[in-house]
């Protein structure tokens, strides 16, 4: 009798699957079904654990925000007011985030991405409004463009030199190209002065650019939001809680508003071409790629690899209608981009094409934070300008290839890709390097996994690879202009043609500012030689240092000049055990030389 009722529930579980039509059981059925699917899986509490942290770093970004916007209590007191509710905000979000059922409840993802968009827009709002200069030549270009638009003038063909009452000391912020001089012309599609058109028409005329970058970038954080699933919006806040983006979109970093654009170039950009059922992604991608690139040339460097996409894609679907979809696909992007750039075209289009083209074509002095910075802070002594943009365009080619190669791996992720290319490059800017990664996470996060190609093949989707063919070859095809980048990188930086010393420094007002410098250059190389000087103590050049003679410096075959140079206006000097170096720039051949590191001693050399 002890097994009865064993026995009988064995019974009530076995009647209860034999009858399911039965409202008893059924009722039995649903209701232990119920109990079972609320006890969340170890997994699944470890998941809300991790979106609980995640969140309140957020929460935490939010509270940062609001005492940073406290240092600013002196501008109004409306400032000392929200402040205190930000900050406010934060503290009851971080407890929020973890007495809430769930994470992903969108009242509360919501609350906090607002509270993170208050908090990175009232202290920035307070800067711009307070700042009375741009802080890069681009931005003031820009603002000069756009306001020699609105007054009937090409900007193409307008001079930019009118950007230096807008920069605090110009000559520390114009881009130098190695000939000696500076960039002084619109040098950005027509997009990157039209975005500010809207806001002089409404009567913005104080840092209009920087309002707009900083707009834009705000635009490019709620995209984040929609766009990144209910698990991930966290990322959203994050990233447009980071540092180094708030730095560089609300202090002129242009880069801001072609961001939403290329954002949204590369949303569920597989989706191209299939109609009705992919929905806005049907259609959008060329459309933003297309805007994207109206407004700088970053986002040309993303149209190989959606282009090469967006074939393999159409050709996994039916080959014959890949050409075909690739063809729309571009010309729907170079539609946009004319039709923003048209009117400047038809203008003068020498100068626009010119302008246009000035980044990718015009000898610009090296800068950036990638490997040219052995050169420019004096650890290899020089480097072949020439040499080392061929490294950078093999980088270039190999990450495409690799994309087009390895597509089911990269299909997702070819955005952190492409820094890799502006590494090796002669100008690789901070901002060439991180630009992309709110765009790769939308492509990471919103594209289709790719299914390998196997297992199309055994679907019939595409063919099988015939047998005995060489398995080596994709490698080789990476392998071959990798080991090129490799060598042209180490070429380079063993190849310059000059060699600096320097003699010593003459200063003024008492060690604070520098006056002249004397140099012996040595020429390598057979041929003539004509440098121009520029030295780097850790700040932005103050402008070409020039023969105190008045002559241009020229240093003869094999030969050598030891010469005076008088530096230009406002030259500060450096700090009292600050490194610094000279460092000369040739156009024949392209190159850049540098003096061994010096330590500045804080008097006259």
């Amino acid at each position: 009798m002890a097994d009865c009722p064993d026995s009988a529930f064995r019974a009530l579980a076995m009647s209860l699957v034999r009858e399911p039509s039965d409202a008893r059981g059924v009722r039995g059925v649903l209701r232990l079904d119920r109990v079972v699917s609320t006890r969340p899986s170890q997994d699944e509490a470890d998941s809300a654990t991790v979106e609980r942290c995640a969140w309140t770093l957020v929460w935490l970004g939010v509270l940062t925000g609001g005492i940073n916007l406290w240092g600013f209590w002196w501008s109004s007191p409306v400032t000392v007011v929200l402040a205190a509710l930000i900050v406010l905000a934060g503290l009851a979000g971080t407890t929020a985030c973890w007495l809430t059922r769930s994470p992903r409840a969108s009242w509360l993802q919501r609350i906090a991405f607002g509270a993170v968009l208050v908090s990175v827009t009232a202290p920035q709002v307070v800067v711009i409004h307070t700042r009375r200069f741009y802080s890069t030549d681009s931005a003031a270009f820009d603002d000069v463009a756009a306001r020699a638009l609105r007054h009937g003038h090409d900007p193409y063909t307008v001079s930019m030199s009118a950007a230096a009452h807008l920069l605090p000391v110009p000559d520390r912020f114009w881009t130098y190209t190695i000939s000696g001089g500076h960039v002084a012309h619109a040098s950005y599609p027509a997009g990157s002065f039209l975005v500010d058109m809207p806001a002089l028409l409404l009567g913005v005329h104080h840092q209009v650019v920087d309002w707009m970058d900083l707009g834009a970038w705000l635009v490019t954080g709620v995209l984040l939001f929609a766009m990144l699933p209910d698990s991930l919006r966290w990322v959203a806040g994050l990233v447009t809680l980071t540092p180094i983006f708030v730095g560089m979109f609300s202090t002129s970093g242009t880069d801001a508003t072609l961001l939403p654009f290329l954002v949204l170039a590369v949303w569920r950009w597989d989706r191209f071409g299939l109609g009705r059922q992919a929905g806005l992604a049907n259609w959008a991608g060329p459309v933003a790629l297309g805007a994207a690139c109206a407004f700088k040339q970053l986002p040309w460097f993303c149209v190989p690899f959606l282009a090469c996409g967006v074939f393999i894609e159409g050709r996994r679907r039916a080959r014959r209608r890949a050409p075909t979809l690739v063809a729309r696909y571009l010309a729907s992007a170079a539609a946009v981009f004319v039709a923003v750039n048209l009117p400047f075209i038809v203008w003068d289009p020498g100068s626009w094409l010119h302008g246009t083209l000035t980044p990718l074509v015009d000898p610009l002095v090296a800068d950036g934070q990638g490997l040219v910075t052995l050169a420019t802070h004096g650890v290899t002594g020089g480097v072949d300008l020439t040499l080392l943009t061929l490294a950078g365009g093999l980088a270039y080619v190999t990450t495409v290839a690799a994309f087009g190669i390895w597509y089911p791996v990269l299909k997702r992720v070819w955005p952190l890709m492409l820094p890799v290319a502006f590494f090796f490059s002669a100008r690789s800017l901070a901002s060439y390097l991180v630009d992309l990664i709110p765009v790769a996470l939308v492509a990471a996060t919103t594209v289709s996994p790719a299914q390998p190609v196997g297992q199309l093949a055994s679907t019939g989707a595409v063919p099988r690879s015939p047998r005995g063919s060489r398995r080596w070859f994709p490698s080789l095809v990476i392998a071959v202009p990798a080991a090129g980048v490799v060598g042209a990188a180490a070429l380079a930086f063993s190849s310059h043609p000059l060699q600096i010393d320097v003699r010593g420094v003459h200063t003024s007002h008492r060690g604070r500012s520098v006056e002249t410098l004397t140099v012996t250059v040595v020429n390598r190389t057979g041929e003539r030689v004509v440098p121009h000087v520029l030295v780097n103590t850790g700040n932005n050049p103050n402008g070409f240092w020039v023969p105190s003679a008045g002559r241009a410096l020229v240093v003869p075959p094999h030969g050598s000049t030891t010469v005076t140079l008088r530096a230009p206006p406002q030259t500060v000097a450096p700090e009292t055990g600050a490194r610094w170096l000279v460092e000369a720039y040739a156009s024949t051949p392209r190159s850049l030389s540098t003096s061994r590191l010096e330590v500045w001693h804080g008097r006259n050399g």
